[in-house]
């Protein structure tokens, strides 16, 4: 059995510093190693004991925030992210930093200073962790760290999750502060949790998501009161009684049909039925959905969040952030052409995929690509958020302040897979440099909503895992993680 499955079903220790030096060797899943002390917080405390290994995109005082990137390499942050602080308020320790595609960008854990992560799972060859936070789902899978802190823009912790056989959560929109997170797309990032089982995630969430005054895009405490609110008012939940064998009865999971694309392989297919199967034997009603707009989501998602990527990496030009590139050509020596001294810092820098992806992002947002791309897409977002709004029984907190929920009309949850396959080998070629793009496909639509979703373990084929995702209504974050920790615990 590999190690990972080892310690998720039938283990809880924790490794020393030196087996988890030694386990990094080979896996490449820490930027950073932390030389801290070997004892553990207080016990006493509520994540007391627990090591936590934080992305290289997030700030901690302890390591330097690089993003991977060659440009902030050496770069330590003045302060500690809101979220990291939480979690060592709380009793946990923080052993280092992981490695992650350079500032988020990329699906396979392979371009950033660091080199590629490999997965704990490919014991017959290289196989990759996934992205971005590929890193942070390799330490937790193999046992290197309790939770592991990640990122997730477009799927950056949910596919690495279902690659290496882990659960990743990414909450809604605003629930956890996202100050000294290293922005990508600002209106789709979010910090993300990664552990072994939905129960130490949803331990981790409850510590995390709190209001923070330093980050206008975190939830304030007068929404999470009415979000509580209205998550308590449903009926069809408050009356039913779950039962001994099903804990879930009551509970509509929808199987939205769109997610059943070409790309979709067999053994994910059958891990999809499965997944149904169990949550109906746990006592959930499982019904079929329709999201019409979903296949539009994948470009309309690269869209916006290349063009937010392109203004947020402006900084990293040598003066305000970043190195600044040494050697410069003679054309550029003089200080009237700064232009050319931009250039050249950002061209070293920069990694060949972040350059593409701000070309791109800077192309779209020109006026006359603005007017046929980026705005088209921000249609298309809004179309779809309201056929999740359509589909889910629970009022949106911010659409309709004033609702009460009354009798159902929707669902509770919907169910599909995470990834379209299993984790494909770290250094096989793709047919183009954005063919890796189709990774995100099923985990776009849930940041362009804004909604929560978890990657949960579901089966394994010819020894790599495959996750199951599940997602809930905005705000209906705590639900969720009890509907995943019902479902990783049916018998398989």
């Amino acid at each position: 059995m590999p190690l990972s499955l080892r310690l998720r079903f039938g283990s809880t220790c924790h490794y020393t510093t030196d087996t988890v030096r030694r386990l990094n060797t080979r896996l490449n899943a820490l930027a950073h190693a932390n030389a801290a002390p070997e004892t553990p917080g207080p016990a006493d405390s509520s994540l007391g004991g627990w090591t936590v290994a934080v992305k290289s995109n997030i700030a901690t005082a302890a390591a330097p925030t690089s993003c991977a990137s060659q440009s902030l390499e050496n770069y330590r942050s003045p302060f500690t992210a809101t979220a990291v602080a939480a979690l060592e308020q709380a009793g946990a320790r923080v052993i280092g930093t992981t490695n992650m595609d350079e500032f988020g960008m990329g699906s396979k854990n392979q371009f950033g200073i660091y080199g590629p992560a490999l997965n704990p799972h490919g014991s017959d060859a290289d196989r990759s962790p996934g992205g971005s936070s590929g890193g942070s789902a390799a330490a937790v899978a193999a046992g290197m760290c309790r939770l592991a802190l990640g990122s997730d823009t477009g799927g950056s912790v949910r596919l690495p999750a279902a690659w290496c056989g882990v659960v990743g959560f990414k909450p809604s929109y605003g629930r956890v502060s996202r100050c000294g997170l290293v922005a990508y797309g600002s209106s789709l990032d979010a910090v993300g949790f990664l552990a072994r089982t939905a129960v130490d995630v949803q331990t981790a969430y409850r510590v995390a998501a709190t209001s923070d005054p330093r980050d206008m895009t975190c939830m304030s405490q007068s929404l999470r009161a009415r979000i509580d609110k209205l998550v308590n008012s449903r009926p069809w939940l408050a009356t039913t009684k779950p039962a001994g064998d099903m804990p879930l009865r009551g509970v509509r999971i929808g199987v939205p049909r769109e997610f059943w694309v070409d790309e979709l392989s067999v053994p994910a297919l059958a891990a999809w039925k499965q997944g149904a199967a169990r949550l109906a034997a746990a006592g959930c009603e499982i019904v079929n959905v329709s999201l019409p707009h979903i296949p539009h989501t994948l470009p309309a998602y690269y869209t916006l969040a290349l063009a937010e990527a392109s203004s947020n990496l402006a900084r990293y030009d040598g003066i305000r952030f970043g190195t600044r590139a040494s050697g410069l050509p003679s054309e550029a020596a003089s200080l009237a052409n700064a232009s050319l001294k931009y250039a050249n810092t950002r061209t070293h820098g920069l990694g060949s995929e972040v350059r593409r992806r701000i070309l791109l992002g800077t192309y779209v947002m020109s006026a006359h690509a603005c007017r046929h791309y980026y705005l088209p897409s921000q249609r298309i977002r809004r179309l779809i958020q309201r056929e999740f709004n359509a589909v889910f029984a629970l009022p949106h907190a911010l659409c309709e302040p004033s609702a009460v929920v009354e009798e159902r009309s929707g669902v509770d949850a919907l169910l599909f897979p995470t990834a379209t396959d299993t984790a494909p080998l770290q250094h096989e070629a793709d047919a183009c440099p954005v063919s890796s793009y189709v990774n995100d496909v099923m985990t776009v639509p849930a940041n362009l909503a804004g909604i929560p979703a978890i990657s949960v373990p579901a089966a394994c084929h010819d020894g790599l895992p495959l996750g199951l995702q599940l997602a809930a209504q905005y705000g209906d974050d705590e639900l969720l993680l009890q509907i995943a920790s019902v479902l990783e615990t049916v018998d398989r």
